[in-house]
C-alpha cells in the first residue's frame, strides 16, 4: 500500500466515524422525541405552586427619609 492509499483510507475512516456519530445522535433524538421528561413536569408543577405565593414587590408602607420628596411631587 502506498502513501497515497494510506491517506485515502485514513480519510475514509474519519468520514465513517463522523457519519456514525451523526447517525447515533439522530437516532437517539428520534427515539426520545416523544418521551416526556419527568423532571420538567416536576419543575413545571413547582413553578405553578410558587406563582400563587408571590407577594407584591413594593413596600407596603413608605418609609421615606426626611430629605426625600414624595413619589407624586410633580402632580402638585
Amino acid at each position: 500500500m502506498s502513501a497515497e492509499d494510506t491517506l485515502a483510507v485514513c480519510m475514509l475512516l474519519v468520514l465513517l466515524i463522523a457519519a456514525g456519530t451523526l447517525t447515533t445522535i439522530l437516532v437517539s433524538l428520534m427515539r426520545n422525541a416523544g418521551r416526556k421528561d419527568e423532571l420538567a413536569e416536576l419543575l413545571k408543577d413547582e413553578e405553578m405552586s410558587t406563582e400563587l405565593e408571590i407577594e407584591p414587590a413594593g413596600p407596603e408602607e413608605e418609609s421615606g427619609q426626611p430629605w426625600e420628596k414624595d413619589a407624586d411631587w410633580w402632580r402638585d
